[in-house]
């Protein structure tokens, strides 16, 4: 299956360069979307990175790179809490997350 059609593409090679830049946050949408499909039919990170052309741990590394960023952005929006506040609050959430997929 093609994504591309080539013979689609602008005969000017900076164009067709401008097309393809273009196409680059949908491909990237889509990529994210099949990995957390496979990821909740119960894929691991070994199958994902293969089915990828990369090792499990760079899959993980770059599918998992924008979970960290918000988990860094909410830890530094809590300062203020305790460790045992901080603790409740992640299994609170386990918890939540843990219900809504037995659903």
């Amino acid at each position: 299956m093609g994504v591309i059609a080539a013979d689609e593409l602008s005969a000017d090679p900076l164009e067709a360069l401008r097309e393809l830049a273009l196409s680059e946050p949908e491909l990237e949408r889509l990529r994210r979307d099949k990995v957390l499909e496979a990821r909740a039919a119960g894929a691991t990170w070994e199958q994902v990175g293969k089915a990828l052309g990369v090792s499990r741990q760079s899959a993980w590394e770059y599918f998992t790179a924008r979970v960290r960023e918000d988990l860094a952005a909410n830890v530094r929006a809590n300062a203020e809490l305790s460790e045992d506040e901080a603790m409740q609050m992640a299994v609170d959430e386990v918890r939540s997350v843990r219900r809504r997929r037995r659903c």
